[in-house]
């Protein structure tokens, strides 16, 4: 085992901190304490909404989070090997690559003149698959050892254990077919393994072709961090990832494990094994060779889909395995690498959530907006800060940018992750197919197929939306399905090459608009002038002014809503959100409750504060008095007011007077008209100018209460959402049965409301008889967890079956007649 090699302390690879580390310190501890302030903040039970969306998007959010977390878990480390003392050992070096029947001929040729003109000595090797005679002529021209093999198993792992069967040397390169290595790559590489505990030396894999396409654009961005700063973190935890192409490996280590493991992703396979076999890796972060991106949707979705099957895979099959000889660094690696791919699914996740709530009218959280943006924007400020400073550590000037082509090639690709995570659970295979080197093709309208029908959805639910609802809430529901069909559409653009050339060509016969097209790729590519280089130089300044100034505003808000927190009794009779409340209709002759007799939350909060319904005379406007109002407010009851509508002016002396007494007590007070009309029409006109002409007068505090005149009729009669808060269930009978015939009518009333998704959000009031025979709480309870929806109960008592005209609340308290 390589940890019980004795190593010279002048032989053994040791680390240097890069430059910059200490600044990203400063900066990784200021957004770990704002995250934590975010998600201290965020774990409030009162912040659940409809639990489905809510745990959907809840997962969404932890995953981008500890996503971030694990990045900055890197760049807090970044390190670069220092190269031992040399020794005099002349190592022996094979240096291999693949050739796949379909594979570009010239490719492969000018890969193998690359290999042969690396000045270290070394023997080179083409592994064939499919025994081609021109390479094989090539081979021997060049004097490249040419070996083919029979018996096909393996792919890529057993065409390289085929060939280091004849290969004798100490060390062996993989190199892939399309990746060109230059003259000095072992000199950069080989003094490494002076310590015996080095199994293997990754260096950078960078692209020369990345401007041949935008897909290709996209293929390379999504590398930049991982060969920069992420794989120079690995440095600091031995866990330095081997890649397919450019990876050196002591054949000793190799042996010990076998040979190369095999898999779709066989490179990972191999640094699994040879981790838990207790070798070094060392990632040295140097270019000496430039391969190809895959420039087409179809070549990059096959290496995806093959990646993420084959990464699924060993997650599932071989982690656990490993599992106990792992370091815990090593653990947490080969837990987290594989993770990436479950982008798909959080991804799914984000498109389906704003479709869901926007068709079933329910939301996700019941957050403050304000809130929840002064709580997330400095985490999104610190997190960018962060991502944009770790850029200093790219390999290559031209990878600074903002990357959201990858961005975009990222999110249209979530079909194909979920695809390999789909066919692992299911165990379908995927065949092992090498990445197509070929050229983009024209127009591939077929492959974006999935991403164009998912943008026309997210554009159908915000239409749906927009019809149903305009709460904050739906219009941000509706603003994120607009926001992710226009990324989606990006996705399917990029793809069409031949398109994009046709309006690039347009764009160019312009000068405004090429102007336009140069300023956007200078921003988008980092290379705007001094902006960038200056926010980095700042960036802890800017970091800790982003903290205080959120510190302060956060202690300033928080004193504030203290202040002027809206009670529960506001927050329930606008929403509905709280504890179910308890009262007498009034076909009781019951007055006020008592606090007592309320019923207990489910969570076993604080008791709520009782309702009270009052039947008033009828006219325009409940004619209840002030002194009314203040003696319930004093007695701790809300307060339903139900009257029969009848015609008058809104300009006379009653109706005035009727809105100011409510509108200057200025506290909750739910109003149930009761309006008998010739037809749907009249009805609706009537309920929607008698609230409109309410709001009118500045009240704020009246909470709308409909009641369906008719069961099987609701559609016809619904006045709209925005003129309605509650909807109240008259299910009052009387006889021996009248519990069961209530909850029946009920029912029938509850599939009616089903038929409106604007409906279905909305809380529900129930009037319904006080069965004798059970408990208050026990019918109360059986009523609330029955129906979900209920929200607060109204309870009439069985003597009393005829409804009176009037009910005082006491003798204190005067009605207005």
């Amino acid at each position: 085992m390589p940890k019980h090699v004795p190593v010279s302390e002048e032989h053994k690879v040791k680390y240097n901190f890069v430059q910059g580390v200490r600044q990203m310190r400063i900066l990784v501890l200021i957004g770990v304490l704002l995250t934590g302030h975010f998600l201290w903040w965020f774990a409030d039970s009162d912040h659940i909404g409809y639990p489905l969306l809510f745990w959907l998007l809840t997962v969404s959010l932890g995953f981008k989070l500890l996503r971030m977390l694990h990045e900055w878990y890197h760049y807090v480390q970044v390190s670069k090997p220092i190269l031992p003392a040399r020794t005099n050992h002349q190592y022996t070096v094979d240096v291999l690559t693949t050739a796949c029947p379909g594979e570009p001929l010239d490719m492969i040729e000018r890969t193998l003149r690359a290999m042969q003109a690396i000045r270290y000595p070394h023997t080179s090797y083409l592994c064939d698959e499919g025994d081609d005679p021109y390479l094989r002529q090539i081979c021997q021209e060049l004097g490249i050892v040419h070996v083919t093999r029979t018996q096909k198993i393996n792919a890529k792992a057993g065409n390289i254990n085929n060939a280091l069967r004849q290969a004798t040397g100490e060390l062996c390169v993989v190199l892939d077919p399309d990746h060109e290595p230059t003259p000095d790559f072992l000199d950069r590489v080989v003094d490494y393994f002076a310590d015996p505990t080095v199994g293997y030396v990754q260096v950078v894999q960078a692209y020369g072709n990345q401007e041949e396409s935008l897909i290709a654009r996209g293929a390379a961005e999504q590398t930049y961090h991982f060969y920069g700063p992420l794989m120079m973190g690995m440095n600091s935890y031995n866990t330095a990832q081997a890649i397919g192409a450019n990876c050196t490996f002591r054949r000793t280590a190799l042996d010990s494990i076998g040979g190369h493991a095999a898999g779709l992703t066989e490179d990972m396979h191999t640094a699994m094994r040879l981790h838990a076999q207790g070798w070094k890796s060392v990632y040295a972060p140097v270019i000496v060779s430039r391969g190809l991106v895959p420039a087409s949707l179809a070549a990059y979705y096959a290496q995806q889909l093959k990646w993420a099957r084959g990464s699924f895979e060993l997650l599932f099959r071989v982690y656990p395995t490993l599992f106990s000889r792992f370091t815990w660094r090593q653990r947490l690696h080969y837990l987290t690498l594989p993770l990436y791919f479950f982008s798909g699914v959080v991804a799914l996740i984000d498109l389906l959530v704003p479709i869901l709530a926007l068709s079933l009218a329910e939301f996700p959280w019941h957050l403050s907006l304000p809130q929840f943006v002064l709580h997330m924007t400095p985490i999104v400020a610190i997190s960018m800060l962060i991502r944009y400073n770790a850029q200093r550590w790219l390999r290559e000037p031209h990878e600074a940018g903002l990357h959201l082509t990858g961005g975009f090639l990222r999110i249209g690709t979530w079909w194909i992750y979920c695809l390999g995570l789909l066919y692992t659970l299911l165990r379908i295979r995927v065949p092992y197919i090498p990445t197509p080197k070929d050229g983009h093709a024209g127009n591939e309208w077929l492959l974006s197929l999935p991403n164009l029908l998912m943008a026309v959805v997210c554009v159908a639910a915000a239409r749906y939306g927009h019809y149903l609802i305009q709460t904050p809430y739906a219009l941000l529901m509706m603003a994120l399905a607009m926001s992710n069909a226009a990324i989606l559409g990006v996705s399917v653009l990029m793809a069409q090459h031949n398109l994009l050339k046709g309006l690039l060509r347009f764009a160019n016969s312009f000068s405004p608009a090429r102007w336009l097209v140069a300023k956007s790729q200078q921003l988008i590519t980092g290379r705007d002038g001094e902006l960038f280089p200056r926010f980095r130089t700042a960036a802890v300044y800017i970091a800790f002014f982003v903290f205080t100034a959120h510190s302060f505003i956060s202690l300033g808000v928080g004193l504030w809503l203290d202040s002027t927190a809206p009670s529960p009794d506001l927050i329930w009779t606008r929403s509905g959100v709280g504890e179910v409340r308890m009262g007498y209709a009034a076909t009781s002759s019951a007055s006020m409750w008592s606090a007592s007799t309320s019923l207990p939350s489910r969570a076993g909060a604080d008791l709520a504060s009782p309702i009270q319904e009052i039947r008033l005379p009828p006219a325009l406007a409940p004619q209840i008095s002030a002194e009314a109002l203040q003696k319930a407010d004093t007695q701790g009851n809300i307060l339903v007011l139900s009257w029969e509508v009848r015609n008058g002016s809104f300009n006379d002396t009653n109706w005035k007077q009727a809105v100011a007494a409510i509108r200057d007590n200025n506290k909750p007070v739910m109003l149930r008209p009761i309006i008998k009309a010739s037809n749907p029409t009249a009805y609706r006109r009537t309920w929607q100018r008698l609230v409109t002409n309410f709001r009118a007068s500045g009240d704020t505090s009246a909470v709308w209460v409909w009641t369906p005149p008719s069961s099987d009729s609701i559609a016809a009669y619904f006045p709209g959402a925005t003129y309605l808060d509650w909807v109240a269930a008259d299910c009052m009978t009387s006889g021996p049965d009248a519990m069961a015939k209530s909850l029946r009518k009920y029912r029938s009333l509850r599939l009616q409301l089903a038929e409106r998704a604007e409906l279905t959000s909305m809380p529900i009031m129930l009037l319904a008889p006080l069965q004798p025979s059970q408990s208050l709480q026990a019918q109360s309870e059986h009523l609330t967890s029955t129906f979900l929806e209920i929200k607060a109960l109204l309870f009439g008592s069985l003597s009393h079956t005829s409804r009176p005209d009037s009910l005082k609340l006491s003798a204190f308290i005067p009605i207005k007649s």
